[in-house]
């Protein structure tokens, strides 16, 4: 159904450690989704394609401690640079009823955990859904689009890091928008959306 939307081939970034692990790399290559390395991601803009991005990344997957009236986003602003370095709009989306799908847990003590997502960029959270088994519950995903946020060429190193600012906050903004009118109706009402501390700088 996105194909309604995108009118550009659109390509879903997978981590990068994903396409290193034999059948793993079989299974993210067969729901479509590409290597989301920086190179590899300037060159699918090259190309006129859409790419779509999980901004949460690691930090959503290893979130096993959130507590259940919390919708925690954590948006980098890696994504914004390259969108803003390309010359293409950033359009934010939210999907409700992924969080019902399935829960994360812990299965290696924090530290191991920890060295492992630095090391590898590798989660190691294994996840619960359906009767206590890998199996996601059967739950609606309701996909919502938000209105698309314009790049502007930067000429310089300063100019960059103010638009990436500008847009970042943009991104969030909509997002928070798209939630708050939505979440009523797709059962997240009594959840809070909060976006975690950033370090644009490093983004």
């Amino acid at each position: 159904r996105l194909a309604r939307f995108f009118r550009r081939p659109w390509r879903m970034l997978g981590a990068s450690v994903l396409f290193r692990i034999p059948l793993v790399r079989e299974m993210t290559l067969w729901f479509g989704a590409v290597d989301a390395g920086r190179s590899n991601c300037e060159r699918l803009l090259r190309a006129g394609a859409t790419v779509v991005v999980w901004p949460g990344g690691l930090d959503e997957a290893n979130s096993v401690d959130e507590p259940r009236g919390v919708v925690r986003l954590r948006t980098r602003t890696g994504f914004i640079r390259l969108a803003v370095r390309s010359g293409v709009p950033v359009l934010p989306m939210f999907v409700f009823g992924e969080l019902d799908a399935v829960e994360a847990v812990r299965l290696l003590p924090r530290p191991l955990a920890s060295w492992l997502k630095r090391t590898l960029r590798a989660s190691s959270n294994g996840f619960v859904g359906r009767y206590g088994t890998p199996v996601p519950r059967r739950v609606p995903f309701n996909l919502v689009i938000g209105d698309p946020i314009a790049t502007a060429a930067a000429p310089s190193a300063a100019a960059t890091d103010a638009e990436v600012a500008r847009v970042h906050s943009l991104y969030r903004a909509e997002l928070s928008r798209i939630y708050h009118e939505h979440r009523d109706a797709f059962g997240y009402g009594g959840r809070e959306l909060v976006f975690a501390n950033e370090d644009l700088a490093a983004g």
